[in-house]
């Protein structure tokens, strides 16, 4: 049985048979979730697995070796202190009386690997629902991508997809579904996947050199996690607790706790100082629990120890219908770009019945432009609409870092 764990857009699996069990991509902020499931189905941690190291999220890998006793199986190219067993290409993973394959899966990094079994992949980084994962990491490469994905493409076409990120909250696909629709898939041209690839210029993840480091190193904390309801206790008026909300100022104009301080992800660096002498203590929340995670192993390992992490973060907040207070915020991309092309479409209907029949090439254009950036992930309006000086003021201070994958 795989069972798929999500902290945001990161995907874990704990994959069982028989009363063992091995996690895979542990994220540092589900313990309890990983401890829940063991216990309540009786089953024994064989083993901890990374996939590959991860450069976006702290992993929970030492943790869980410290509290269940189980080694930590990496590839054997992985830079790691806390790795006890080194896996290679065509190595087989026992659980229970079911059986899992390494695959050597580079490209994203040099120590990626994939597991294929009971008619499922875990693709890591590599292969992504729809997309597939930056080339531009630990000895990352775009000729290594294109040929993994070559092999990963043999596979069954009824083989179930198991990512371990995905930004659009689809939790699985086949190998089927991804040769007709993944854009990098499809392609078939070894150096145009290559240059495709090299022109792409992407933001790295926020902190992403401490968090390789401390993953090499194992020296992440078991994070704290709190619910909305117990939050809202501990942050009652009077209290040691503050909540430290840690999105972008965009975000947090449109919506947030009230009495919650901003310090957007991209400062928390330089303001630890500024938060370790004010005596207080802090539930850190973003959107969805990820940046949260980051943040609050920040501020501990600066030396504010009493720091928890509220689950679910703000999205949960909200599921549960506390209250917030709303600002003017401002309005997304994603929703100028809906309002934008709507309106060039209209307009180009009505000219066209007005005016001339020509016109209806606005209409044709706006639609070529969408089917373009549903393919490729390139909205060349949203690039456009973000070069004005109103999307430069929101969103020059955007943070939570660049993601794994290519688009």
């Amino acid at each position: 049985m795989i069972q798929q764990f999500a902290a945001g857009s990161c995907y874990s699996y704990i994959v069982s048979s028989e009363g063992e069990a091995v996690v895979v991509d542990p994220h540092i902020s589900l313990f309890d979730e990983y401890a829940a499931y063991l216990k309540k189905r009786g089953l024994t941690l064989k083993a901890i697995l990374d996939t590959h190291t991860h450069a976006d999220h702290f992993s929970l890998a030492a943790v869980l070796k410290k509290q269940f006793g189980a080694p930590i199986m990496m590839h054997e190219k992985a830079v790691s202190d806390i790795a006890d067993r080194r896996l290679k290409d065509g190595d087989e993973i026992a659980v229970g009386q079911s059986s899992f394959k390494v695959i050597y899966a580079p490209g994203h990094t040099d120590d990626a690997m994939a597991l294929y079994g009971e008619g499922a992949i875990m693709t890591c980084d590599v292969l992504l629902i729809g997309s597939v994962g930056r080339t531009d990491f630990q000895n990352g490469s775009p000729e290594s991508m294109f040929d993994t994905l070559q092999r990963i493409k043999t596979l069954p076409g009824s083989t179930i997809v198991y990512p371990a990120h995905d930004y659009h909250e689809v939790r699985s696909s086949t190998i089927a579904k991804e040769k007709a629709a993944n854009p990098f898939m499809k392609q078939s041209d070894k150096n145009a996947f290559v240059n495709d690839m090299r022109s792409k210029v992407l933001r790295k993840p926020f902190n992403m050199d401490n968090i390789i480091r401390v993953n090499r190193k194992g020296e992440a904390t078991r994070l704290e996690m709190v619910s909305p309801k117990d939050a809202r206790a501990l942050t009652a008026e009077g209290g040691r607790y503050k909540f430290l909300d840690v999105r972008s100022p965009l975000e947090y104009n449109e919506v947030h706790i009230k009495g919650s301080v901003n310090v957007p992800m991209d400062m928390v660096a330089a303001r630890l100082d500024e938060l370790g002498t004010t005596g207080d203590a802090y539930v850190v929340l973003c959107r969805t629990g990820n940046r949260s995670a980051m943040a609050a192993d920040m501020l501990i390992q600066s030396g504010i120890k009493d720091v928890r992490v509220l689950g679910g973060g703000m999205t949960q907040w909200q599921k549960e219908h506390l209250p917030v207070e709303k600002g003017a915020g401002g309005v997304s991309i994603e929703r100028q770009v809906r309002i934008g092309a709507g309106t060039l479409v209209l307009s180009g209907i009505a000219l066209a019945f007005l005016v001339h029949p020509a016109f209806i090439g606005i209409s044709v254009f706006v639609a070529c432009g969408l089917v373009y950036a549903g393919t490729t992930d390139n909205c060349l309006m949203g690039m456009l609409l973000m070069q004005l000086p109103y999307n430069k003021k929101l969103y020059k201070t955007k943070s939570g870092g660049g993601t794994c994958a290519m688009g």
